[in-house]
Formats: C-alpha cells, structure tokens, sequence
C-alpha cells in the first residue's frame, strides 16, 4: 500500500522549473496560495536534495490557514547541509538516505529530532519511501520536485496526480519538470496523462492543468 502522491509544479512555457542559475519563483500570489492549500490538504510533502539545497525551503503553510505536513528528504549520500529550515521544529521532518550518508550527519540531525531512515541498497527507492510513509499513517503526499526526483516517482508509476501551473516566462535552459534517462518515443512511457481540468488562473496570465496518471501495466 501507498499514499495517493501529487505532483505540483510551476514551469515556465519551455518547460523548466528553475533557471539555469537555480532561479525558480515562477509563480503569482495566487497560485503560491494555491499550492499552499494543497499543502495543507496533505500528510506529508517530499523534496528532493537538490531542491532543498538550491531553494532551502520551509515547507510548511504559509499563506492559509491549516497544519503543517510531515517534510520528507530523499537525500541518498545525506550531502544537504544541515542548517536548512526543513530541520527546524515546526513540522516533523524525515529523511531517507542510505549508507554512503555521512554517520556525524545522521547523529546530529537525529539529535534534533528528526528522523533519519538509512536504505539498505546504493540508492533510496521511491517505493520503499512511500510505503513507509503509509506505515507511518500518511495517505496523500504532494511531490514538489525537483527534476530528478519528480522522474523518479513518474517512472515508476508512483504519481496518480499531476498539478501544473504554466507561467508567461522562457528561460531556454535550466532544470525541467522532469530530468531522467527518457523515453524514445511516447509509447515507450509508461503511464497515460488523462486531462482533467484546464483553469485560468485568476491573475490571468497563468495556466493550471491537473492531469491523472494513468499507468499502462
């Protein structure tokens, strides 16, 4: 068993969530309200390394009212330092690495409180960590990237719901919503997206589509 997963994101019309300096504050006051909201409609809310290096976000709610999800890290060699705000005390926060992590790390950031699960194999399995969030009582999870991760969990049909926001921006290069090995042709994914809703977003210059992943086997 596992959490029902959203995948959210702002990208620019080439596709990238961030530049290639790192840059990403893509979206309106709106649509950040918006993704708030999500967040408080969920248990727990999953980043990557990457992300929590270059945005060092909260992850918490901010701009509704609600309670803080669960912040979850995969970080598999455990190489984010550990001042981010994401170690702070105002939501519990996990972390899932293996044993390539630092052991002083793993000490200090489990005398903080948080809790740190160590993978048995070179790299931290998507599934392995949702099922452990299951076990824990989550049952729904926002994905908020980055690249790599976001592929991670599509590629193995671990996603059931994608929430894009398209924004009036070009960056021509930078990190894109997914970075993977990818597929040669479009029969080769393995997962449909089936359109759901289509909105203008009320500043009128964004678009949000929310499509269902469909997975083929």
């Amino acid at each position: 068993m596992r959490p029902y997963v959203y995948l959210a994101a702002a990208t620019t019309l080439d596709g990238r969530i961030a530049s290639a300096t790192g840059y990403s504050r893509l979206s309106c006051p709106i649509d950040l309200r918006r993704l708030h909201e999500l967040r408080a409609r969920v248990d727990a809310v999953i980043v990557g390394a990457n992300t929590a290096i270059v945005d060092n976000p909260r992850l918490t709610v901010r701009y509704v009212e609600g309670r803080n999800p669960m912040r979850v890290l995969i970080d598999g060699a455990l190489k984010v330092p550990t001042s981010l705000r994401m170690f702070d005390n105002s939501a519990p926060t996990l972390v899932f690495t293996t044993a390539k992590a630092p052991a002083e790390k793993i000490v200090e950031l489990r005398a903080r409180g948080v809790e740190v699960y160590v993978a048995d194999g070179e790299k931290v399995d998507p599934a392995w960590v949702l099922s452990t969030l299951y076990q824990r009582g989550v049952r729904k999870v926002l994905l908020e990237g980055g690249g790599r991760t976001n592929w991670e969990f599509l590629h193995r049909c671990l996603v059931d719901e994608v929430v894009l926001t398209i924004t009036p921006y070009i960056f021509g290069r930078g990190v894109s919503l997914v970075e993977g090995e990818g597929y040669p042709t479009k029969e080769d994914m393995p997962y449909s997206l089936v359109l759901q809703s289509v909105k203008t977003c009320e500043c009128g210059q964004e678009v949000v589509l929310t499509y269902r992943v469909q997975c083929k086997k």
